[in-house]
Order: C-alpha cells, then structure tokens, then sequence
C-alpha cells in the first residue's frame, strides 16, 4: 500500500482516529466496536471552504484549507492536515485559532531526488553545518501527492498534486 493511498477510521464512540499504513486481514476495532472508515468528500458541506488548496515553490509545499478561508472556532476547525507523497505521510494537528493550513518540505518536481534542510522557524537553509536544523528531508519525488484535511463537523476532505 502505498502512503498517497492511506484509508483514515474513525471510532464513533470516542472519536478516536487512525491511519491505516500496511493493510492485514483483520478489522479495526475501538471501544468494543468496529470503526467507521472515512471517505473524503462525503458530505455535502460546501466545497469552497474544505478542499486544500496546494501551492508549491520547489521543495516548499503550502496547504491552505478551502479557497474561501475554513473557519477555526472551537465549535468548528480543521483538526489536521496530512500529506501522503510516495512512502511517507505527516500529520500536522491544528487547533481552533490557528489558521487553516500546513506546509511540508517534498522532494523538487523537476529533481528525481532531492535533500532539504529546514533550519529553526522552518525555513529552507542550504545546509545543516553552522545552522540549526530542525530535520533534514532526503527523498525521492513521487508522482502524486495527495492532501487530506479533516473537519470536526464535516469530516474528510483531500486534494492531489499530480
């Protein structure tokens, strides 16, 4: 299974989720029940404001939940966006009052493999020798990167960069 092809559960108990990484045989289970899957764009919430929208500048990808700005109150934000590129997926959590977006480092477009070193307020430097470096990404550039977001109220949501 590859991780731009990720599948989230949901316990409609507690609310609990997990990401699927490596499909088995058997069933996810939570508070003594199976759990729900969730399929993105299910509801019929207005698109507008739970779509990621995706810009990229090189190895900087910027997520923005919704052309129109999602709201971020405590009755109603986006929890987390996830990336899935290739054979990885990160998760970024949000909470209510911080804007409704993330950004990941993925390897160049126009490289078939690339290295990134993202210094201490996230910016790209050119190395780690002298400069702080909060991680360093080394990958490979996967054909498609697929973006997840997920609301409170209105459930999943996702977008592919091709």
């Amino acid at each position: 299974m590859k991780m731009d092809q990720v599948v989230f559960y949901r316990c409609e108990t507690c609310g609990n989720i997990v990401a699927l990484i490596r499909k088995g045989g058997g069933t996810l289970t939570c508070c003594g029940h199976p759990m729900t899957e969730l399929h993105a764009n299910s509801t019929d919430a207005a698109r507008e404001k739970h779509v990621p929208v995706l810009t990229r500048e090189g190895t900087k990808l910027q997520v923005k939940v919704g052309s129109v700005e999602h709201p971020m109150t405590q009755e109603h934000f986006i929890e987390w966006i996830a990336l899935a590129e290739g054979d990885r997926i990160e998760i970024q959590r949000l909470h209510p009052g911080m804007k409704p977006e993330a950004h990941f480092v993925c390897a160049a477009p126009d490289e078939d493999e690339g290295t990134a070193f993202v210094g201490e307020g996230d910016e790209l430097v050119p190395n780690c020798e002298g400069n702080p470096c909060n991680f360093v990404y080394h990958g490979k550039h996967a054909p498609e990167i697929t973006v997840y977001a997920y609301c409170n109220l209105h459930g999943l949501w996702k977008a592919k960069e091709e």
